[in-house]
C-alpha cells in the first residue's frame, strides 16, 4: 500500500509492505525485509548518484522474529509524471530524449555500483517537470561488487521504450544504449545484447501465459 502524507513540496510518501503470499511471513525470521531493503538501496543509489526518492524513515517491527509491520517513509516527488505513460504522452520529443538521456545515466551508475535493481519496468520510474527520472521500487533490488554483463543484460531486458510512434521507440532505444554503453563497462553492443535478452524474457512470458491458458482450460 502506498499512501501520500500531506501536500506541496513538503509531502511525503508512505509505503507500507505486505505479503505476496503467505508463506513470505513464514519465512520473514530469515528474511531481511523488502522495507528495510528498500532503504539500504535507496542509500547506495545516493552514494553513486543516481536520483530515488529521499529515504526519511524506515520501520520494521517483529515478533519472535517474524514481521509484523514493515514500511518505508520516502520524500514525495511532486509532481511528477511515469515514464510508461510520458513517453506515450504529447510531450516533446526533445523532453522525452532528455528523460532517456537522464535514466541511461543513472542506470549506468547503479550498474558500476554493483546495484541489481531486478525491476526495471517503466512504471518503476518518476519524471519531474524537467525530464529528471528517479528510480523506485526498490524491495527486490540486491547489491553485489561487480555486476558481470549478463547480470546488467538480464536488468535491462525489463526496460520498454515503448513511445507515441515506432519510429521515435527506435530511436529513445538507441539513445539509451548510446548513452548506457559510453558510461558503463564497455562491451561490444549493449543495444544488440539487450534486444537479445528481452526477446528472450518475452519468449518465457508467452509460454508461461501459454500454459496458464491450458490450465484454465482455455
Amino acid at each position: 500500500m502506498v499512501a501520500q502524507l500531506g501536500t506541496g513540496e513538503q509531502s511525503l510518501v508512505i509505503k507500507w509492505f505486505g505479503w505476496r503470499s503467505p508463506i513470505h511471513y513464514y519465512l520473514s525470521p530469515t528474511l531481511h525485509g523488502r522495507a528495510m531493503t528498500s532503504w539500504t538501496i535507496a542509500r547506495a543509489l545516493e552514494q553513486v548518484s543516481v536520483r530515488t526518492p529521499e529515504p526519511l524513515f524506515v520501520y520494521s517491527r517483529r515478533r519472535r522474529g517474524f514481521i509484523q509491520e514493515n514500511f518505508l517513509i520516502t520524500a514525495n516527488i511532486t509532481p511528477h509524471q511515469i515514464l510508461r505513460s510520458f513517453l506515450k504522452s504529447e510531450a516533446f520529443d526533445t523532453l522525452k530524449e532528455a528523460a532517456v538521456t537522464d535514466l541511461a545515466l543513472s542506470i549506468a551508475r547503479m550498474h558500476s555500483g554493483g546495484i541489481f535493481h531486478r525491476d526495471l519496468t517503466t512504471a518503476n520510474f518518476l519524471v519531474t517537470e524537467n525530464s529528471e527520472v528517479y528510480i523506485v521500487d526498490l524491495n527486490r533490488a540486491r547489491r553485489w561488487q561487480r555486476l558481470a554483463p549478463r547480470t546488467r543484460l538480464l536488468d535491462l531486458a525489463r526496460l520498454n521504450f515503448e513511445a507515441s510512434d515506432p519510429h521515435l521507440e527506435a530511436r529513445l532505444t538507441h539513445r539509451f544504449f548510446e548513452v548506457y554503453g559510453r558510461e558503463t563497462a564497455p562491451v561490444s553492443d549493449w543495444e544488440t545484447g539487450y534486444h537479445r535478452y528481452r526477446e528472450k524474457l518475452l519468449g518465457r512470458r508467452r509460454r508461461k501465459a501459454r500454459l496458464r491458458s491450458l490450465a484454465n482450460g482455455k
